[in-house]
């Protein structure tokens, strides 16, 4: 397999991970969320957040410890085994349908600045622009990323400096009318409607195979982007909700509050820098990330062989080939890729479960790799008390978003596990799996 030099830097992987991490959820999310919890909408943000780093946050100590070729899927399969490897695997790929979803995004707010333009054709050119800068390679497509996520960072800044000035002073007072309008449960269905759109940074770990110094610098940018997202959707949501009445924002998206604070120009370079750079930026970095594990498990005998072959730059054409189109037919087709991903969201919540208990065994099944982690002060007790914690409030978000789910969703949902733990057991009988090494510890 070709490999490319591995130079992305400390830079370029917090670029790949804010780019990833800011979608178009900060944008058309906040409404939602102002709907049920008023003006504490700032605070819910900020509490996602940090729900969603300690979701999070196993991947980051683990990315600390070694470098892996095949994303999640590796250490997973590592550690746990075959049969919960391909589990995991399979329920990670699901991710691919969001693709779809994250187009058409990208195509409507085209259309806000167009109205004649054609949603369903933008996506598709746009998904197939991005498909061609990943065939180029993770090096040419990371470069893209940094110019997308500079750009992605100065729209969002550009929204808060605008609307700093006039943020209301009742925004800070929590016994001011408006806040907690649905009281406690408002505010954690905000938290947990808020906590999907806040720790897709973890997709970074996909890049340690290229990183220059992956045991230090892809977790330290976890936590620069967590630090960047907590104060960035803090504040954005802040002005948001502090600006105009707040009857008037909740249920809107932050493009309505925009355009009634900010002059056209000023509006038109948000939605350009903002929304659509938001949408470009995780369109760019899902291709490899989903892509990653998909080429470890077909190195590993879980899918057709061929299927892993590579051009010049490295990429795993065939494979990236296959996520473009199961992007692209569903919205040539007109189905409903959101029915899809509603219900692929919450398997990838499931495999994250499989994930932690993975992490959680790192020091017993690679002892030499605990021995070598980046982190020399973390000791085993902290360690599995972090572990644990986060399993908690991966399962909390798991429960709570069971409860706002139609029963057959939850039912497709589970029918899904199940397929993918039947086809692991019957594909490893096979004899057709044979798990490769795909981690270095230095």
């Amino acid at each position: 397999m070709a490999e490319e030099k591995k130079g992305l830097g400390l830079i370029s992987l917090v670029a790949l991970a804010a780019g990833q991490v800011i979608g178009a959820g900060v944008v058309t999310l906040i409404g939602a969320a102002t709907k049920v919890t008023g003006s504490a909408v700032w605070l819910s943000y900020g509490t996602a957040v940090i729900m969603g780093f300690f979701i999070i946050l196993p991947y980051l100590i683990l990315s600390s410890m070694i470098r892996i070729k095949g994303g999640s899927y590796t250490f997973v399969a590592t550690l746990l085994g075959e049969t919960w490897g391909g589990l995991f695997g399979m329920a990670f790929t699901m991710n691919v349908f969001a693709t779809g979803m994250i187009g058409l995004g990208f195509g409507q707010y085209f259309n806000a600045l167009f109205p004649g333009a054609d949603v369903r054709l933008v996506a598709v050119i746009t998904i197939s622009v991005f498909f061609v800068f990943n065939l180029l390679g993770v090096n040419f497509m990371s470069k893209i990323q940094n110019v997308l996520s500079a750009t992605l960072i100065c729209g969002l800044l550009l929204f808060i400096f605008t609307g700093v000035g006039k943020v209301d002073s009742r925004i800070f007072n929590l016994a001011s009318p408006g806040y907690f309008s649905d009281g406690s449960k408002g505010f954690f269905a905000a938290v947990v409607l808020l906590v999907y759109s806040c720790y897709g940074y973890s997709f970074v770990v996909a890049y340690s195979k290229e990183a220059k110094n992956p045991k230090r610098d892809v977790p330290y940018a976890m936590l620069i982007t967590a630090g960047i997202i907590l104060i960035l959707y803090s504040v954005i949501a802040l002005v948001a909700a502090g600006v105009l009445p707040i009857d008037e924002v909740a249920g809107k998206p932050l493009t309505a509050v925009a355009q009634r604070i900010m002059p056209l120009p000023l509006y038109y370079a948000f939605v350009v820098g903002g929304p659509l750079m938001a949408i470009a930026t995780t369109l760019n970095s899902s291709f490899t990330v989903f892509a990653r594990p998909f080429h470890q498990m077909t190195d590993d005998g879980w899918f057709p062989r061929g299927l892993a072959r590579t051009n010049r730059f490295g990429s795993p054409f065939l494979i990236l080939t296959i996520i473009y189109l199961i992007a692209i037919l569903p919205i040539i087709c007109g189905f409903s890729i959101q029915m899809i991903t509603t219900n692929t969201v919450l398997i990838g919540r499931i495999a994250d479960v499989v994930a932690i208990i993975a992490v959680i065994t790192l020091p017993v099944r690679l002892p030499e790799a605990w021995e070598n982690r980046y982190f020399k002060r973390l000791s085993k007790p902290v360690f599995y008390g972090l572990m644990s914690f986060s399993l908690l409030v991966t399962f909390v978000c798991i429960v709570l978003s069971f409860n706002n789910m139609a029963k057959t969703n939850v039912a497709a949902t589970i029918g899904l596990a199940v397929i993918f733990l039947v086809y692991a057991i019957l594909r490893e009988k096979t004899g057709k799996v044979k798990m490769q090494k795909s981690y270095e510890l230095q």
